[in-house]
């Protein structure tokens, strides 16, 4: 029987500015603890030089420190700045079937399979001298915090990161970026239900709607 897929426990993750809809354990939310961790990083009294404080005013900030997706002239015009990104993200099969568990009382199935995140993090400055330095920060940080880093946040693993070579930033033609890459996997847990009870109340639509099935579905497809 064909099941339909409810999540379940997820792992405790933390994210900066993150909308309801990036549920824990999303790869956005993965970006969202890098850009904390940076952030912290770089605030004051962590021992940065001043002209590499981070502050959450973008008028007084000395570093910008922000997902790539924020694609805003305030942020991209600004250097120095670190901008998190990701890489294309995909769900391993780590056991047959992805079955975790059962039980028989409801036909519940319980699955579990681990994701796969790269990070990538453009350290981006106005000369290459300034870029590679703020890259060597950045790897040296999540290389040595990664113990705690994983312990933190329940990943199952985090790469030792690599720094990438110092060439001229797209975005900018006028700046420098050293990328900054590492991988990160998370557990992914959810559960899976029989679905007869769906299915009837999509048949229970098709009989009201006086329409053939075919014609109910493609009306769905094709209405503006």
């Amino acid at each position: 029987m064909r099941r339909a897929i409810k999540p379940f426990l997820p792992p405790p993750v933390k994210g900066g500015d993150q909308l309801p809809i990036v549920v824990d354990g999303s790869p956005l939310a993965i970006i969202g603890i890098f850009i904390e961790i940076l952030r912290e990083r770089f605030a004051p009294g962590n021992g940065m030089d001043e002209h590499y404080l981070w502050y959450a005013d973008m008028t007084q900030t000395s570093i910008v420190i922000e997902s790539a997706f924020r694609d805003t002239s305030q942020t991209r015009n600004k250097k120095p700045a670190l901008f998190v990104d990701k890489d294309q993200s995909v769900y391993g099969k780590v056991i047959l079937g992805d079955r975790a568990g059962h039980t028989f009382k409801d036909g519940k199935e319980f699955e579990w399979t681990l994701s796969t995140v790269p990070v990538l993090i453009d350290c981006v400055a106005g000369t290459p001298g300034e870029s590679a330095i703020l890259g060597d920060v950045v790897q040296w940080t999540i290389h040595a915090a990664s113990d705690a880093i994983q312990g933190a946040f329940a990943l199952h693993d985090l790469s030792p990161p690599t720094l990438g070579r110092t060439i001229p930033y797209e975005a900018d033609k006028e700046a420098w970026t050293t990328p900054v890459s590492f991988r990160v996997q998370y557990n992914v847990r959810w559960t899976t239900v029989p679905v007869a009870p769906l299915l009837q109340a999509i048949r229970q639509r098709i009989n009201v709607s006086g329409a053939s099935a075919s014609n109910y579905f493609v009306s769905i497809v094709s209405r503006g």
